[in-house]
């Protein structure tokens, strides 16, 4: 009877445990599906029709899995691990450092531009990194009547010839050539600059 009664409770156990284990299906994002268990995990079923990633979830481009996106509640860093170049910060999956969020893919996290040139989505990205600049077809440009300066990695007014200064980088010519320089406070044509016109 003992025997009996120890092979009932390991046989419970064991199917117990197995219905512990969260089951996915295979129906991938935008597949027919009657309910949550049919699609892939981080996925559920919509109106038990077709699959939907989850909440702060985004499918991948083949639709075969849902990735964490920016906003998911976690705990460490690998529940954020399936997005570029994401961290957990103060309880949710954010970009790390130097990163912004790509306003395209919310599991994806692009780099900052840092310099002119560099790539951007939006004006204010281009803004806060060089100053005085916006995003023109995707790249970070100075407004007019200035220039980037790899000294302060920001884009100042352009002093032009016989304008005050205080450094050299600051004075250009018209054509944003680098044939002034700043002498006694004030942009001037570098010696021996056949090219600079003294107007």
């Amino acid at each position: 009877m003992n025997q009996q009664i120890f092979k009932f409770l390991l046989f419970f156990a064991a199917f117990g445990s197995l219905s512990c284990f969260e089951q996915y299906g295979s129906a991938k994002i935008g597949e027919r599906c009657e309910r949550d268990r049919n699609c892939i995990q981080h996925a559920y079923c919509r109106v038990q029709m077709t699959c939907l990633c989850n909440q702060y979830y985004s499918p991948t481009f083949d639709m075969s899995m849902c990735i964490a996106s920016a906003g998911l509640s976690c705990t460490d860093d690998f529940a954020c691990s399936t997005m570029a170049n994401a961290e957990c910060r103060q309880g949710v999956c954010a970009c790390k450092d130097s990163y912004i969020l790509d306003i395209n893919n919310s599991s994806n996290c692009i780099s900052k531009p840092s310099k002119m040139g560099d790539h951007c989505q939006r004006t204010d990205e281009c803004q806060d990194a060089l100053g005085r600049a916006m995003c023109i077809n995707n790249r970070c440009q100075c407004i007019s009547s200035y220039h980037f300066v790899n000294e302060t990695a920001k884009c100042i007014q352009t002093r032009l010839l016989y304008n005050t200064c205080l450094m050299d980088y600051e004075c250009r010519g018209f054509n944003n050539e680098n044939v002034l320089e700043c002498r006694n406070g004030e942009c001037v044509c570098k010696e021996g600059e056949a090219t600079c016109n003294k107007g």
